[in-house]
């Protein structure tokens, strides 16, 4: 919008100075010729009155004529005085003509100069009118540039005086054009951000280029956001600042996801360091609990395996928790197949979806339950074909205390259960992981027990305060 108006003042400029040049030469001429038709008027004026004079010598003469023979004398000097008049009278007659000739040539040049004065400004207002349709064409792209845009635009005079905004500036904070002259664009910013906005506008004027980050107030919300202004200042071919032209950009929900990757980023360390120590862990025990390598290569790699798909859940759930049917479900469809005929006659899943977990538990609940379905595949209820595994599981929370998650695992039908005492199939490191680490690290409440024909454990876990859902009614089946 400034070249514009700066490309209009030149044109203007310029057409001002060619009309004044025009007008010298116009008024040359005019003066031209109204001398020459002062002096034309003279000779005329000269001309009449010899001719009265010629008149009046002729009857003069004509009236002497009678009396030539009776008065000689007098003849001679009305003779002279008559040719005088005509010798003079002669004279003017040509001056006339030659001021005639000069009037008709300075007329020429006059109408010569008027056409051409008419062509030139014919062809300036030609121009005149192409170029303001240009502009017009161009100031009409340059406002739909800028209202199409998300930043907020505005112009600045010298010390952040503003002189103009966009409608994307009066939209979103709720000033008026008006309002936000000179310093009003400070009463949409946070009054902790004021001062530092005009230090901004002092440094701007020192170092060429304005730059800071401000909040502005939504008016919809009634909640501010954070922009980043910036500005460069428009100037002329010998440097001298006219004006500065700057936007206003939304960096809030920028600065809200770099917070929250620089919150991923620690998550993310402190789960590998986490998932480092469960590995080794891991590894430890099973080395203790294996009799053979093959017993070591097969145990660590079934657990190795669940962790990997845990890990997999926890990369693809965003900012989301994992739920409890969730991460069971995964863990089972790794050993069986939850969809088929068979395993839905022998594997009843009951509580409610979405029951979210905390992050921190995640890893050691998951290798519990690879223990308890690697377990009850190979010696307990989906090993024989009387077995049946229900899970049921609720959410309970007593006066004042925090939502806790409740966890019934319960194997029937299995004939062959070990006697109470007797060496844990599989080495035990599932009931340990159940009956010790998960109260110990994560403060669960477990039990696990031999019945009289399978297995049945229990857990109790808080549920984390961000999302609560509580169903401890109507429990729906899911499988």
């Amino acid at each position: 919008m400034a070249a514009s108006d700066d490309l209009l003042v030149g044109q203007a400029a310029k057409l001002l100075d060619e009309n004044e040049q025009l007008k010298t030469e116009l008024e040359s001429s005019l003066y031209e010729n109204a001398r020459l038709i002062d002096d034309r008027d003279r000779l005329l004026r000269r001309v009449t009155a010899l001719a009265r004079e010629l008149q009046s010598t002729s009857s003069i003469k004509l009236a002497q004529a009678s009396d030539r023979a009776d008065d000689r004398t007098a003849e001679a000097p009305t003779e002279t005085k008559l040719s005088e008049t005509e010798e003079e009278l002669r004279v003017a007659f040509e001056e006339l003509q030659v001021l005639t000739e000069e009037l008709e040539v300075t007329n020429n040049e006059l109408q010569r100069a008027n056409e051409e004065l008419e062509e030139r400004v014919r062809s300036r207002t030609r121009e005149l009118t192409a170029l303001n349709a240009e502009l017009r064409r161009s100031d009409l792209r340059m406002s739909t540039l800028i209202e199409g845009i998300p930043q907020l635009v505005w112009r600045s005079g010298d010390h952040g005086r503003w002189t103009w905004c966009s409608p994307q500036w009066t939209d979103f904070t709720g000033e008026t054009s008006a309002m936000s002259q000179g310093l009003g664009w400070l009463d949409a910013l946070h009054p902790d951000d004021r001062t530092a906005a005009l230090a901004a506008w002092d440094k701007a004027e020192i170092v060429g280029d304005l730059s800071f980050e401000a909040r502005i107030c939504h008016k919809a919300h009634g909640k501010y956001r954070h922009f980043q202004t910036r500005a460069m200042p428009v100037r002329t071919a010998d440097g001298v600042v006219l004006e500065w032209l700057g936007t206003c950009t939304d960096v809030h929900d920028i600065m809200r996801l770099r917070e929250q990757q620089n919150v991923l980023v620690d998550e993310l360390q402190h789960r590998t360091r986490n998932l480092m120590a469960v590995v080794h862990a891991v590894t430890i025990r099973t080395i203790k609990g294996s009799r053979t390598l093959e017993d070591f290569r097969r145990c660590i790699d079934d657990r190795m395996s669940a962790l990997s798909r845990v890990q997999s859940l926890l990369s693809r759930r965003g900012s989301q928790r994992i739920s409890f049917d969730t991460l069971l479900r995964a863990e089972l469809s790794a050993h069986v197949d939850l969809e088929g005929s068979s395993s839905a006659l022998k594997i009843l899943l009951c509580g409610p979806q979405d029951v979210p977990l905390q992050t921190s538990l995640v890893q050691t609940l998951a290798l519990a339950l690879h223990e308890l379905a690697t377990n009850a595949v190979k010696y307990g209820a989906l090993s024989v074909p009387s077995g049946m595994l229900k899970v049921a599981w609720h959410t309970a929370q007593s006066d004042g205390s925090k939502v806790r998650l409740l966890v019934d695992w319960h194997e029937s039908g299995v004939p062959d259960i070990p006697k109470p005492g007797a060496s844990p199939r599989g080495g035990g490191y599932g009931r340990e992981l159940i009956e010790r680490a998960l109260p110990y690290q994560l403060g669960a409440k477990t039990s696990y027990a031999f019945t009289n024909d399978g297995v049945r454990c229990t857990i109790e876990v808080d549920v984390p305060d961000d999302d609560v859902r509580l169903e401890t009614n109507g429990a729906r089946t899911l499988a």
